[in-house]
């Protein structure tokens, strides 16, 4: 073989072996500021709260300990959201329980960010038009902005001239995996595919 054609290859080889080595290092570059992004939010645990479930029983964030949750913040008047976040979920495990995966175990928790209007009863009749099981969380102003500050979540009041409002708020859902670390989100309008993906890492 021409002597030429060795001379060739050796800048070939070169490109490859830099093109490699700077995609392992991307990689491991993302890993790292993934890892940290998950590590900046508190366990489950350390998240507290005291708040009234749709059954006006008293409930803190310990009485969830044990066992995965997806916790959303929402509001039962909001019009597009919240419904179809909740709606999207019970989708999602209706098609593990499909698949045969057993998702009995996943905590689903819905905290309310409107304190004047979400009494007890008003999420307990809101939550049962979905059909999966659901803790609703209200509580006064200040125990609701309390739990938005634990989890990093926020809500704005918006009034409209007619003298009704609204609220702009969080629209994630917060995975925590059994031992109450922090998996991830759930982003509004992902695809149900994905959505149950990150389910099922939940409950494996």
């Amino acid at each position: 073989m021409p002597c030429g054609s060795s001379h060739k290859r050796v800048p070939v080889i070169l490109a490859i072996l830099l093109f490699l080595s700077l995609a392992i290092g991307v990689f491991v570059v993302s890993e790292k500021h993934a890892q940290r992004a998950l590590v900046g939010f508190p366990n489950f645990a350390e998240s507290s709260f005291v708040l009234s479930d749709q059954n006006g029983d008293l409930r803190t964030n310990l009485d969830f300990a044990g066992q995965p949750i997806a916790l959303f913040f929402g509001f039962t008047y909001c019009p597009d959201v919240c419904p179809t976040t909740l709606m999207t979920l019970a989708n999602s495990l209706d098609a593990l329980g499909d698949d045969g995966v057993d998702a009995d175990g996943l905590q689903i928790i819905f905290v309310s960010v409107d304190a004047e209007r979400d009494t007890p009863q008003q999420l307990h009749e809101y939550l049962t038009l979905f059909e999966m099981d659901v803790v609703g969380l209200t509580g006064d102003a200040q125990a609701l902005a309390n739990s938005r500050t634990a989890f990093g979540a926020f809500a704005k009041k918006i009034e409209s001239k007619d003298g009704d409002f609204s609220y702009d708020h969080s629209a994630a859902v917060y995975l925590y995996r059994p031992d109450g670390g922090f998996a991830g989100t759930i982003v509004f309008n992902e695809s149900e595919e994905i959505i149950r993906e990150k389910l099922l890492s939940l409950l494996k």
